[in-house]
């Protein structure tokens, strides 16, 4: 969805920037959508100005937001269930992001409003002064947690979010991002990779690491995984 409100802004401001999953992913290794704008800027060595670049921002937000509501952006499989299946047990979520938090709420508000309240906190780019790949919002919600980072787990979905949660010496699973299409970059740090969360419809697939239990990723699995 973020890749799809870019080029949107992109196109609306009549540019010839055309972001590909491959460049897209490539470009997850920088923290913040402004930010990955001003670094892709630099990169091709445009005369775009700080202020022009903030203004493409403001428009991919909305553009953003605008799919969500169109209901273009989907919660990926076994996201709710998982949550569910934690709240049940009592354990702690939190949301960990690099997005702000205009961004965030418009999916908090529609695709994730039936289970925003199942999370002790969120987390988001205004919370910390230095952003994934360094550890702060990690380490910020192990703070509020009140837990050992020995009992806590990442879940997460790019490169850059498992150096943050190394970085907060977390254990970390990766999940997939499901447009991806090579498994040569991805991060071989986490200590299991699958290409997704799974349900009893779609069931995981285990890239690498720690073998699953069942079909898909449930409580047991994680405590296997800190374990």
């Amino acid at each position: 969805g973020h890749r799809v409100a870019f080029n949107l802004a992109f196109k609306e401001f009549d540019l010839d920037w055309h972001w590909t999953e491959n460049k897209y992913l490539d470009l997850l290794k920088i923290s913040g959508g402004l930010n990955r704008i001003l670094y892709y800027r630099d990169e091709i060595h445009s005369e775009l100005s700080n202020a022009q670049c903030s203004k493409i921002q403001s428009r991919k937000r909305n553009y953003y937001e605008n799919l969500i509501k169109l209901g273009k952006i989907k919660v990926r499989d076994g996201v709710m269930r998982l949550v569910e299946e934690l709240a049940e047990k009592n354990i702690k979520q939190f949301i960990v992001t690099t997005s702000g938090r205009d961004s965030l709420n418009p999916f908090l508000e529609t695709s994730l409003r039936s289970h925003v309240e199942l999370f002790s906190r969120i987390i988001t780019y205004e919370d910390v002064r230095n952003h994934k790949p360094y550890p702060d919002a990690y380490k910020l919600a192990i703070k509020l947690s009140k837990q050992s980072h020995v009992n806590c787990l990442a879940i997460e979905d790019s490169s850059i979010g498992i150096q943050a949660a190394k970085a907060a010496n977390l254990n970390c699973l990766l999940t997939l991002p499901p447009w991806k299409s090579s498994l040569n970059t991805i991060s071989k740090r986490a200590n299991a990779c699958l290409d997704s969360l799974g349900n009893e419809k779609n069931i995981s697939k285990l890239i690498y690491g720690k073998p699953l239990l069942k079909k898909y990723v449930d409580v047991d699995y994680l405590t296997s995984i800190i374990n």
